[in-house]
């Protein structure tokens, strides 16, 4: 089963998958939308461990995929619970009308300013994806979809580089005249 696995046979990635749903579906974990970014989580370090042999056979190989798939649901909900989404744009309120008063004119033009900045800033990932998700009002879905990835890869990455917006805003608030944050855009590409 082993080789069968590591070697990339059908019926053993079959059964392997079997043990890590029976873990990952439990209903406590309430992981509906992140299971399956979850469970490659599990056959990836399955894989490194079990090429690196760390399997001794102390316990069943149903046992052992358990144990990871159960570290590995641990590891994703304390990340979950510990991050919040740094900027969503489902929670910034509709903007005013400009013409309203002059004052909101400014307001508005210098925001429209600020997104244009922080979002030039941004790796062409993050840009990339922005243009679907807020211009071209794109569902996590359809995006995911269209580039031919899961749903929840569409949603870590838009993740990602929302807190790529927020670190470039911080940046150009606390320094105008400073150059762009180095940011990973491998992630979000």
């Amino acid at each position: 089963m082993i080789q069968g696995f590591t070697a990339g046979s059908e019926a053993s990635l079959k059964q392997v998958d079997v043990w890590i749903a029976e873990v990952l579906r439990h209903p406590g974990l309430r992981l509906e939308n992140e299971f399956e970014d979850v469970a490659q989580q599990v056959r990836g370090k399955l894989l490194i461990s079990l090429r690196a042999g760390s399997f001794r056979g102390t316990s069943s190989l149903r046992t052992y995929v358990w144990r990871i798939a159960k570290h590995a649901a641990i590891d994703h909900l304390r990340k979950r619970k510990s991050r919040r989404p740094a900027l969503s744009i489902d929670d910034v309120a509709e903007p005013t009308e400009p013409s309203a008063s002059p004052e909101a004119a400014l307001l508005h033009q210098e925001r429209r300013e600020m997104f244009a900045l922080v979002l030039s800033r941004l790796g062409e990932g993050c840009q990339k994806l922005f243009q679907l998700i807020v211009f071209d009002e794109l569902s996590y879905q359809e995006i995911a979809r269209r580039l031919q990835t899961s749903e929840g890869a569409i949603k870590v990455r838009a993740l990602r580089c929302r807190e790529q917006a927020v670190l470039q805003y911080k940046s150009v608030t606390s320094n105008p005249g400073a150059r762009p944050l180095q940011t990973r855009d491998k992630e979000t590409e």
